[in-house]
């Protein structure tokens, strides 16, 4: 800002009464232009007396040559969001000066005389200068502007009619009946036909048409499922009248309901239009949906609407290759592997759309595909989890730029075998060793899967190869030869946690090898529960007491079945011992808050341990759940929906879901 106008000094305005502004104007001339400088200052008299909150100072500098307008606070922060401070207050109690409504008048060319419009006006004039502005900027940048969705062709891509014949049509093996479901219409032969005597044709099942014998989901005509409508959505590439935009058509392949196709043209609704123009990508709709109470409801908009966010519509749809090579020839596009990837890709996972957008926008993309990375590529497009997000370094342009760790460490594993998951462990394994890792050490974290992360206490005193070495020692223990490491190996190193636990709450010396690696890990978490058991004092039942009341509040009970939370310490106890898991270890965590252990049980029976729940109380997420020696809650749908209901319904209710 010009050193003049940083100078101008404010105004002050005092007056018992119910004028909340006074509006003054003035016009310098800085570096050779007449400026229109507006300045809103409050009464004070009023705030003196008013309940309102304090209104900011506030000063609107318009210009008409060099620049955009901006909106200004006495303290010289510039935000065009201070425009809807000015917007939020009502003018009817603003005054302004005749001479000074005239100036403003005249700036703007308007002829409005009452003190609130005007005002408005104003500042409709400033939000269109702005708009002007940002306009001007995107199209000098090449920005893909809202109205762009005009050069998208309106023709249909050359050939998609005869592949829509030939591979989409007969796929849709449907019949469309009637209420009743005696009589329909079979859309692979494109007969009227009747069902048979026992089995009338029932909506989203399974039957035989009587006339062609092909096997069909019956949907009956009345119904708002999507087969009902449409028989598939349909993506197309073509490039723009400009030359430089990439545009993926997306239609609706609405039914004919007289089931002759002969004139698919018709039958095509196109609802959105997909555009990348460099590394900038967008979206517009011609078709909104909308759903609420197991229910969908689609509505067709006006007119073409850009659409916050590009995330594809109904989450699947065939993407037609016949005219793609010749349409992205000129652009990084053109290099991607599609009918590689659209030949490995299955189900909702797969999404041609985002695989040749992220060619453009991450340029490792290309060099994790062309080398054999392929998984990392999918669990990209499928979407990566939080704790994965920044695994990689997508932005960068070569391959040994992307991990957190040397290449050479990618040797350990074959590259169709790396996934988010194993990069993570390399990266937080390097990091943790200092950037000191040998390949052996990699092997042995990987095996270990994500359970190496819970193992630090160990690994504090030995390395992760002894360490991997005696856990897998220790799980093998009792098994078959035909026994695979990975079933069930978290279960031995969450044991393996829980014991290291409870030497260190014990005051064990970890660094004795006899105490680190007991020859019987489960005797020896026995014994160790045992002693925490023993060594409990007073304050940690205080402590725990109180925990178990603010536990109280998670009582829940429904369809018979109930949780709620441990009485006393001796309960959790019996509880281990019960069901042959090591919950018992649990107790100076739960006093401290760190988790927090309840009870699953019949409602009949609430006293004989069932299933036992450890939750996280920062997060508000299930840790476990597990019931006799150790076996997960999700093995029994009935009791995995139960938990999940209550985590829901009970526990967050009225919070934002969070992520352990």
């Amino acid at each position: 800002m010009d050193k003049k106008l940083k100078e101008l000094p404010w105004p002050t305005f005092h007056e018992d009464s119910n004028v909340w502004y006074k509006v003054t104007v003035n016009q310098p001339v800085i570096k050779g232009e007449r400026l229109l400088i507006v300045t809103f200052t409050p009464n004070t008299g009023y705030q003196q007396r008013s309940y309102e909150r304090e209104f900011i100072e506030l000063r609107v500098i318009c210009k008409k040559k060099n620049g955009t307008p901006i909106i200004i606070n006495r303290f010289g922060s510039q935000k065009k969001a201070f425009i809807n401070e000015l917007w939020s207050r009502y003018w009817n109690y603003a005054l302004i000066e005749e001479e000074d409504k005239k100036r403003i008048t005249s700036y703007i060319k308007s002829n409005e005389t009452n003190t609130s419009y005007l005002i408005r006006e104003l500042l409709t004039w400033v939000k269109k200068s702005w708009d002007e502005d940002a306009l001007q900027k995107k199209k000098s940048q090449g920005k893909i502007l809202d109205e762009d969705f005009a050069l998208c062709p309106e023709e249909l891509p050359e050939g998609m009619v005869e592949w829509i014949r030939q591979y989409i049509l007969p796929a849709d093996k449907v019949i469309l009946h009637k209420k009743g479901g005696w009589k329909g219409r079979c859309y692979v032969c494109g007969q009227e036909v009747e069902a048979n005597q026992n089995r009338r044709f029932k909506h989203c099942t399974n039957n035989i048409c009587p006339e062609c014998g092909s096997v069909v989901t019956c949907y009956r005509d009345t119904s708002d499922a999507w087969n009902t409508t449409t028989v598939e959505n349909i993506v197309a590439v073509q490039k723009g009248t400009d030359g430089k935009t990439i545009f993926f058509r997306q239609w609706r392949l609405l039914r004919d309901h007289t089931a002759k196709w002969e004139d698919i043209p018709r039958c095509l609704k196109e609802v959105t239009r997909y555009a990348i123009r460099g590394k900038e990508t967008t979206k517009w709709q011609k078709e909104g949906k909308d759903n609420y109470y197991m229910r969908c409801e689609r509505y067709t908009l006006d007119n073409w609407t850009r659409w916050s966010g590009n995330h594809i519509y109904d989450n699947g749809y065939c993407f037609y290759l016949g005219n793609t090579k010749e349409e992205l020839v000129g652009t990084q596009m053109q290099y991607a592997d599609l009918e590689g990837y659209l030949r490995e890709a299955r189900g909702h996972n797969r999404n041609p759309i985002y695989f040749l957008e992220y060619f453009v926008k991450y340029p490792v993309t290309e060099f994790l595909w062309k080398a054999g990375y392929r998984h990392l590529v999918h669990q990209k497009i499928f979407g990566l989890s939080k704790e994965n997000r920044n695994t990689i370094f997508w932005q960068r342009t070569k391959l040994k730029d992307c991990f957190r760790f040397p290449v050479r460490l990618l040797k350990v594993l074959p590259p169709d075998e790396w996934t988010m998951d194993r990069v993570a462990i390399a990266g937080d394994m390097w990091k943790r060793q200092g950037g000191k890792l040998s390949e052996e050490e990699l092997k042995a974290a990987l095996r270990l899967g994500h359970g190496v992360n819970q193992l630090h206490r160990a690994l504090n005193h030995a390395t992760i190869v002894k360490v991997s070495k005696y856990i897998e020692k220790q799980f093998m223990k009792g098994k078959g030869p035909e026994t695979e490491l990975y079933d069930g190996i978290d279960d031995a190193i969450r044991t393996y946690r829980d014991y290291l636990n409870e030497c260190e709450q014990l005051q064990l010396p970890l660094m004795d090898h006899a105490i680190l690696f007991p020859p019987h890990l489960m005797a020896a978490h026995e014994r160790t529960m045992a002693q925490v058991k023993f060594e409990r004092n007073k304050a940690d039942q205080e402590k725990f007491q109180k925990q178990i009341e603010d536990l109280e509040k998670y009582i829940w009970e429904k369809d018979g079945l109930t949780i709620r939370p441990p009485q006393k310490q001796e309960e959790i106890t019996k509880e281990g011992v019960a069901l042959h898991h090591c919950v018992g270890g649990y107790l100076k965590r739960m006093a401290e808050g760190e988790t927090a252990i309840l009870f699953l049980r019949h409602a009949s029976e609430p006293d004989k341990p069932f299933y036992t729940l450890e939750l996280n109380p920062k997060s508000l997420s299930i840790v476990q759940c597990r019931t006799d020696h150790n076996k997960s809650y999700d093995r029994e749908p009935e009791i995995k929906d139960f938990v999940d209901t209550w985590l829901k319904k009970v526990v967050r209710k009225g919070k934002k879901k969070k992520i352990a």
